[in-house]
């Protein structure tokens, strides 16, 4: 079938600079306080765990940025959807050298569907084990891998097949899925959500086989019959410090009509070792928000998970078993005391989460974006958003500092209006230059639900509005109506 118009582009563009905003709407950055005492220095990860510099697509060392645009017409189809792949440098991310990739791009399987909506950019890691990692498009029960390479994401792609791993391989479930090193091979495995007669969990080990989409290997967990638990969603990351990254399965308690509940599986060579309970106060909600780092430098991976149908963001500090016993897991709101902003209801806090240092302390803090805060006028800046950076330090994360920003924060481009929904999406970016660090917000509603991205730069005093830059799908050469960019992306 011929190709329509909107291929894999590379475009020269320069960063969109806005104004000087309004007055802030919700800004709280009280003087930060003494850095805390560091304890002993934490074992450095293993090579495949999340704890790496992020998502490197084409292996020239800088982190890439992949941005969704669920709703972006490709050709004359409408809503189809696009994905933007920003490429990083020393200086940080250039959009001169970004791809714009579709259904419509040579390679990628499928063509372009009207409302088709090709919109979950999940995660991404190594998961043929070619040295470039690659990235994991997520939609219902339609899951796709774009690879990586030299030349970055150029459209070569595979579609997983939904089960028949095995002959007796349970159907794979969209939505609740994650990526990391589970077994200490160094490949990315996929790690997701499945139904075994009720839902449990399934592992796609790497490496994957690029012309049919199938793993090396397969682990299946029954876990409504070894742990109790309907599994809603899973989170990877290394919370027990051995190197390896371990499974959170959240989900509802079988014989506690749907009380939350959870389990931390460890990771191993040989399979899932069952370890700590995991408090996690979710059901069966699955592609919630999540995000992994060390919180407090203790050398285990702490996971922090948004749930903004409640308007909360749930931190479990990483220990031996997976769950820390020095430091409590706990629940944040914007009702707790040093938290901007105030709690009301259909905020959608904890609509992204990212998780690293954006103060130089050594500690990661963690960024939380509220969607649908409304600001002063809620007449003007309904649904407008906002997003709120709780530090990290030696007792975890404090509120101690904490930081609020909105486009009406100062230097920040644009002003906050109606159904903006800053904050839909974080993500924190290395740039490879002394370390620092800039915090990207996506706000999928602005300018008519086009969509925009946020760069704010960190230093020793945090996130700052100051010298803030924005761009949108045009900016990088895509469709200029419609879009939705920023709704989702990953770094």
């Amino acid at each position: 079938m011929r190709r329509r118009a909107l291929t894999t582009a590379a475009v020269c563009a320069a960063t969109l600079v806005g104004t000087t905003g309004l007055a802030p709407a919700a800004l709280a950055s009280p003087a930060a306080p003494a850095a805390p005492a560091a304890p002993a220095a934490p074992a450095a990860p293993k090579a495949g765990t999340k704890a790496d510099k992020g998502a490197d697509f084409n292996g020239d060392g800088f982190q890439d940025l992949a941005v969704g645009a669920h709703t972006a017409t490709v050709g004359d189809v409408k809503r189809a959807g696009v994905v933007t792949v920003a490429y990083g440098s020393a200086t940080g991310l250039r959009y001169e050298t970004s791809k714009i990739l579709s259904k419509d791009t040579p390679g990628v399987p499928g063509d372009p569907e009207a409302d088709g909506k090709w919109r979950e950019v999940r995660a991404t890691g190594d998961l043929d084990g070619d040295g470039y990692d690659d990235l994991l498009m997520n939609y219902l029960q339609k899951n796709m891998v774009l690879w990586g390479s030299k030349d970055g994401i150029t459209g070569e792609g595979t579609t997983l097949p939904e089960g028949d791993y095995t002959a007796s391989s349970p159907k794979l479930l969209g939505g609740g899925m994650d990526v990391g090193d589970i077994n200490g091979d160094s490949v990315a495995d996929i790690v997701t959500r499945a139904h075994h007669g009720k839902y449990g969990v399934s592992a796609l080990l790497g490496p994957l086989d690029r012309t049919s989409g199938k793993p090396a290997r397969i682990w299946n967990r029954d876990t409504a019959e070894k742990d109790n638990l309907l599994t809603g969603t899973v989170y990877v990351a290394d919370l027990t410090g051995d190197g390896i990254d371990d499974v959170a399965v959240s989900g509802g308690i079988v014989l506690g009509n749907g009380t939350p509940g959870g389990v931390i599986l460890k990771g191993s060579a040989t399979g899932w070792v069952k370890g700590a309970k995991y408090g996690a106060p979710y059901r069966y909600e699955d592609n919630l928000p999540r995000a992994s780092g060390d919180l407090n430098k203790d050398g285990y991976e702490d996971l922090g998970t948004g749930y903004p149908k409640q308007s909360k963001v749930y931190v479990n500090y990483g220990g031996p078993t997976g769950v820390g016993t020095t430091l409590k897991s706990r629940v944040y709101t914007q009702a707790d005391e040093g938290v901007p902003g105030v709690e009301e209801a259909g905020d959608q806090f904890g609509s992204a989460v990212a998780i690293g240092d954006t103060d130089r302390d050594g500690y990661a803090d963690l960024v939380i974006g509220a969607s649908y805060e409304t600001g002063s006028d809620a007449a003007t800046t309904s649904r407008s958003g906002a997003i709120t950076v709780l530090r990290g330090s030696a007792d975890g994360i404090t509120t101690t500092g904490a930081k609020s920003f909105t486009q009406n924060s100062r230097s920040i481009p644009s002003t906050s209006e109606n159904n903006d929904h800053f904050g839909a999406s974080a993500a924190l970016v290395t740039t490879g230059q002394d370390g620092a660090t800039d915090l990207y917000v996506g706000g999928n509603g602005e300018d008519g639900y086009k969509g925009r991205v946020w760069k704010l730069a960190t230093g020793a005093s945090g996130v700052t509005g100051e010298g803030a830059t924005s761009f949108h799908l045009g900016t990088v050469g895509g469709p200029t109506g419609g879009g939705n960019f920023g709704y989702r992306m990953v770094g």
